[in-house]
């Protein structure tokens, strides 16, 4: 093999792209400008394979990325062609191995290629998805089964023994030994093999005169024999690992072609297996601890099990939950005053066909909303955000004691905040309802001739206070088992006024009412709906009753359904990866996700089964109750916080998987290398280019904060990130939470040709390889600097503002001096750059030792390793954000109000909004100090 060839094969299992070392000397030339202004019985749960339950299961066995290109002091430890330092792989189509579909303009959609050169032979290589378009698809998958398998046999994979109830105290005091021994463990028979000429020569040792030998008496004095015997072994085993007679990864047969086992996966995604599960998953109503919940749960572990996961579990938890009346009684809104406006709203769906779904769909109503029966005078309040209150209250409207009827959307997106906006407003109840301006007629055809929500559609939501703690309200930070106390319902941090949703049908109703009553409305809050006046209602708006009397749970049973593929070289190492399975009505397009991640269990047991395994442990979750609050992946985390901390490398998040063309992700910056790895694989169906090259050179601006990943990241301290495919209006576009949410409109409108379904599957299977396989964990925090430093310039921005404005109302300049965390900033680039040329090193001793990895230099790469996955956790503040106390983490969280369009730096934001300056800037002192100690973590 030529020198060339080599340093290309050894830059695929490094992740390194061609063109790595100019990338590494461009970004020494650039730089950040300155502006001058519990338990080990948690161990075992989490991380062994001998778990099959928790508490009596039953099983056996918004995309806001930057657009800006991200850069500086990229070094692309997480492969492909991230950073535009090299140019993109060769990609892959999505949808069937047997697509042979003409894209629109004459265009063919090419066959799964490598991401290598030509420089390589393909005859290693699985056969690509043109060779099974000629042939019967099942020959194809046998061939493409059988290469991978004579691709593995060779490599004589011997897993090392994992005992995952061991101390992690004893881990920490022994960790140089343990390496080591797991090394000897791990060649067993080679190593009698390679030393037996070592071994056959060391003299037998004369047995020691009985006057020289110490008593072996009571006292127990050790027999000096076996203390030099000892002392031997050790100074036999000290000489193998200082000479590198032998090496380690290498030797443990983990030798495959990287780009072979992601081909085998996306080439046996089967795209309408994907749609025959999805057509039962969104058959019937499934909402959080309900039978159809139970069901749904038994029906996952059941393929969990036929994919062949050797450790599938059930994990319980008893939370809190509401739900309806099961008559449907208990709930209404209906104008009482004056008696010749009398009228009660409909509520409920009434075109949507149900003869295609058995069973009674959930009646309309808000998760964690407050029973009650209340009457008030109406009040029309726009989006329900903090300026729109304000606004009425500039016109003198009274809002004690009124209903305040808002819209969904707008510049306040979280119907929680705006329950909480009103509830702080003096109102005693809150009407949610659908605008057709934002997603109904206004926007084109409604169903079923377009995608867009018809007069009746009602927006389900919950009005849990997620942005102040998600999960179970009545066990704030700590798991809901028997173990843990619980708080009392009235001392949880929870709505404290009933609500509901409303279709534009019933709200028109309501605007109509208001005619005459307080203010004409400036255009920017009149909604779209038709032949009515807007006006903002007074003390003399008609009387409406709002009711919803309902059924509470202190202690329901949700139901996570786990299972693990161990790896084989850093198996306390976690990549984990999600789905919600809980949904309001049907959910389809929620329900994408898991039947994505279902085909990709599928998959990975195959692989599994051939011999593949990852170099760190894959755990796939399906999680419960996340449409109240996030609820069955935070109590999850906080049962496993500990070992997440210590062991968590990323999470990756499916919820609402597709529902269009257009690719979404968000997440930690360190996770840009990866994901362009990932993307550089696959063409885009839209455009005919790669999916790195229609993502542009936008950048992830910071995890999500409304899905499963918010525990992991705020929490635990663990990178995550969200992926999926959208329309261009996001979830607006979609009939979010109602009965159109159905496997009709999914097929119909989300994607009716069913290729963007498949190739989400295809790219989350290949990200998730890249992260639990490459040598080197691909999280890059010089990127993570950069961002870091960019954000810290928007914060400034935004409290400059602050300050101006303070400054007009003739109060006294609040300064703050931003430069020291500027500096800290700059200080972590540095050192992840410093940091970030071990890569360079692995790879010239790899290209000299013709691919041999010396057992040192594995201990150095594995540590190397345990600071990247580590790096996160550093960034947390266990003291907690001010007024916040379940999040930890100081650099992402979502804000308190969502029209403050702000992820970063939620404590000092947090300060501002409350006029507090000293306490702002207290808090970006306290964040330079942890930024520093992380920066102080990977310095080398």
């Amino acid at each position: 093999m030529s020198e060339e060839k080599e340093a290309f094969r050894l830059r695929e299992r490094l992740a390194l792209p061609p063109g790595y070392e100019e990338a590494i000397a461009s970004s020494s030339r650039s730089d950040i400008s300155d502006n001058d202004d519990e338990s080990n019985e948690n161990q075992r749960l989490l991380f062994s394979s001998d778990n099959n339950t928790r508490n009596g299961g039953d099983d056996d066995d918004d995309d806001d990325d930057d657009n800006n290109n991200n850069n500086n002091g990229n070094i692309n430890v997480g492969g492909g062609s991230g950073g535009g330092s090299a140019n993109p792989p060769q990609a892959a189509t999505s949808g069937s191995r047997n697509n042979n579909a003409t894209r629109p303009g004459g265009y063919r959609a090419p066959t799964v290629r490598s991401v290598r050169s030509s420089f390589d032979s393909n005859s290693s290589f699985l056969p690509s998805s043109s060779s099974s378009n000629s042939g019967d698809d099942d020959d194809g998958r046998r061939r493409s089964t059988e290469s991978l398998r004579r691709i593995l046999e060779v490599m004589d994979i011997e897993e090392p023994e994992y005992d995952g109830r061991s101390s992690r105290i004893r881990e920490r005091i022994s960790k140089p030994f343990s390496i080591l021994g797991g090394a000897i463990s791990s060649f067993g028979s080679r190593v009698g093999s390679r030393f037996g000429w070592f071994t056959s020569r060391i003299p037998s040792m004369p047995r020691m005169p009985s006057f020289l030998r110490f008593p072996a008496d009571e006292d127990g004095i050790i027999n000096l024999q076996r203390f030099i015997g000892v002392i031997i072994v050790v100074i036999i085993v000290y000489a193998i690992f200082a000479t590198d007679v032998f090496t380690m990864r290498m030797n443990q047969g983990h030798q495959y072609d990287p780009d072979s086992v992601k081909r085998y996966l996306i080439d046996n995604v089967d795209p309408e297996n994907i749609k025959h599960m999805l057509k039962y998953l969104s058959s019937f109503d499934h909402l959080a601890g309900t039978e159809g919940d139970y069901q749904m749960a038994q029906y996952v572990a059941g393929k969990f099990k036929e994919s062949g996961m050797r450790d599938v579990r059930t994990e319980e938890y008893e939370v809190y939950l509401n739900y309806p009346n099961k008559d449907g009684k208990g709930r209404r809104v209906a104008i009482v005053d004056p008696p010749e406006m009398r009228w009660t709203a409909t509520l409920e769906e009434q075109h949507f066909d149900t003869s295609k779904h058995p069973g009674k769909i959930t009646p309309v109503f808000h998760g964690y909303s407050k029973s009650g029966n209340v009457t008030g005078h109406l009040v029309y309040a726009n989006y329900g955000s903090k300026q729109d209150f304000e606004y009425l209250k500039s016109k003198k409207v009274q809002l004690k004691g009124s209903i305040v009827l808002v819209r969904y959307f707008g510049t306040e997106s979280d119907a929680a905040i705006k329950v909480k906006m009103a509830e702080d407003a003096g109102a005693a109840g809150c009407i949610i309802y659908s605008d057709p301006k934002e997603n109904g007629m206004v926007k084109g055809k409604v169903w079923p001739e377009g995608r867009w929500a018809p007069d009746d559609f009602v927006q389900r939501a919950s009005v849990g206070l997620t942005r102040y703690q998600p999960g179970d309200p009545l066990s704030p930070g700590v798991a809901s088992d028997f173990k843990n106390k619980r708080i009392k319902k009235e001392d949880a941090l929870m709505s404290k006024i009933p609500s509901l949703p409303l279709a534009w049908r019933d709200a028109q109703k309501l605007i109509g009412a208001l005619k005459g009553h307080g203010s004409k409305v400036n255009d920017d809050w009149k909604g779209g709906i038709p032949d009515v006046e807007w006006w903002t209602g007074d003390k003399n708006s008609p009387k409406v009753n709002l009711m919803n009397m309902q059924v509470e749970h202190d202690k329901q049973k949700i139901w996570n359904i786990l299972a693990t593929i161990e790896g084989f070289e850093q198996p306390r190492k976690a990549i984990i990866i999600g789905s919600k399975r809980d949904s309001w009505a049907y959910g389809a397009t929620s329900m994408t996700g898991t039947a994505v991640m279902l085909e990709l269990m599928r998959v990975f047991g195959q692989m599994y089964d051939i011999g593949w395994r990852p170099a760190r442990t894959i755990h796939f979750a399906s999680w419960d109750g996340s449409q109240y609050g996030l609820v069955g992946s935070t109590e999850w985390v906080e049962q496993y916080a500990n070992e997440l901390r210590m062991d968590g490398v990323v999470y990756i998040n499916v919820g609402t998987a597709v529902t269009g063309p257009n690719f979404k992700a968000r997440g930690s910056p360190a996770l840009q290398l990866a994901l362009n790895t990932a993307l550089g694989w696959f063409m885009d169906p839209s455009t005919n280019s790669t999916l790195l090259e229609s993502r542009g050179d936008r950048s992830l601006a910071g995890p999500a904060i409304n899905t499963d990943s918010l525990a992991f990241t705020n929490f635990a301290g663990m990178a995550s990130i969200d992926i999926g495919f959208e329309a261009e209006d996001g979830d607006q576009a979609i009939p979010l939470h109602s009965a159109y949410d159905s496997f009709e409109w999914m097929t119909k409108f989300g994607d009716p040709k069913w290729e963007f379904v498949p190739l989400l599957a295809q790219v989350w299977g290949v990200l998730t390889i890249v992260m639990s396989d490459n040598l080197v964990i691909p999280l890059n925090y010089a990127d993570y600097a950069v961002s870091l430093n960019r954000h810290l310039d928007d914060l400034k921005r935004w409290v400059d503002e602050k300050r101006e404005k303070r400054r007009r109302h003739g109060h006294e300049d609040s300064k703050i001096d931003w430069k020291p965390m500027k500096d800290t900033i700059r200080k972590l680039r540095e050192n992840s750059l410093t940091f970030n040329e071990f890569v360079t090193q692995l790879e010239t001793t790899l290209l000299q030792l013709d691919g041999t990895e010396p057992a040192a230099l594995t201990v150095e790469r594995l540590e190397h390793n345990n600071k990247l996955a580590m790096f996160e956790t550093h960034m947390l503040d266990m003291s907690a954000i001010p007024g916040r106390p379940w999040f930890k983490n100081t650099i992402f969280a979502p804000q308190v109000r969502s029209e403050l369009d702000h992820l970063w730096f939620p404590a000092i934001v947090d300060a501002v909004e409350a006029d507090d300056w000293e306490k702002a800037r207290f808090q970006l002192e306290r964040l330079r100090q942890i930024v520093d100690n992380a920066s102080n973590w990977i310095k080398r």
